[in-house]
């Protein structure tokens, strides 16, 4: 009898993450999404994102927002009031059943020119096989979209670029260093569990205290989004990696 893979989607991730103390701190709160949770949820953060268990691209990603009397649906570009949780969950519940959603803690971005950006790090395999930090980029959300996604119409654009309103000089180096360690902190803990993949691409949200936070990592990171920089220096040490087969 063929053996099949298991495929955990973003709630496996996080559940298996969540285990090492070493990266349990920089994890959104993340639960299925039923009514229940995304309810409890609103209480303790007042604004959740509903996302596919297992979607890529920034497709199908909703966000709720929990306002005094009211509940704001938001997906794409396009926002709907509802007058009460009940009513906004109604319309999307077959959505939510059927892909398999998550809810994941609401993390306000860092913004740039007002439009909501976060990182992508990018982590692969040496010839010795251990991990080595080879790009990180910012995207930048589309104007009047909550999703960052490249393929979404989000915008790459150096990370140091993002940060300088932010940050000055050496402070904002050091910040920079902080983050690439943690994306291949992130990388090594998912490579516990995913021994065989050769690269992760780590993505990493800024809240407004300077607090990084890991949304995501993915196992199959689309590497064209480097080739977008001016500068191709992390385009081709990427590619050089991605020949490497250890």
């Amino acid at each position: 009898m063929k053996k099949v893979k298991y495929k955990m989607g973003k709630l496996g991730k996080y559940e298996f993450m969540k285990k090492y103390k070493m990266i349990r701190i920089f994890l959104p709160d993340t639960r299925k999404a039923t009514l229940s949770n995304i309810k409890i949820m609103l209480t303790l953060y007042g604004s959740v994102y509903l996302k596919p268990d297992e979607g890529t691209g920034g497709h199908g990603i909703y966000k709720i927002t929990k306002g005094k009397n009211s509940f704001i649906l938001r997906t794409g570009s396009n926002s709907r009031i509802f007058s009460s949780l009940n009513d906004l969950y109604t319309p999307i519940q077959s959505i939510l059943i059927r892909d398999k959603y998550i809810v994941q803690e609401g993390i306000e971005l860092l913004k740039h020119n007002h439009r909501p950006f976060d990182i992508r790090v990018m982590v692969q395999k040496n010839r010795k096989g251990t991990l080595d930090v080879t790009g990180i980029i910012g995207r930048q959300a589309k104007r009047n979209k909550i999703v960052t996604n490249f393929h979404s119409g989000g915008t790459p654009l150096p990370i140091d670029t993002l940060l300088k309103s932010y940050l000055s000089g050496e402070s904002r180096k050091k910040y920079i260093q902080i983050i690439e360690r943690l994306g291949k902190d992130a990388s090594t803990v998912l490579g516990e569990k995913y021994r065989s993949k050769r690269a992760f691409g780590v993505d990493i949200a800024i809240d407004n205290k300077m607090k990084p936070w890991v949304l995501e990592i993915n196992t199959k990171p689309d590497m064209s989004i480097f080739n977008t920089l001016k500068n191709k220096t992390m385009y081709h040490r990427i590619l050089s990696y991605s020949k490497n087969k250890g």
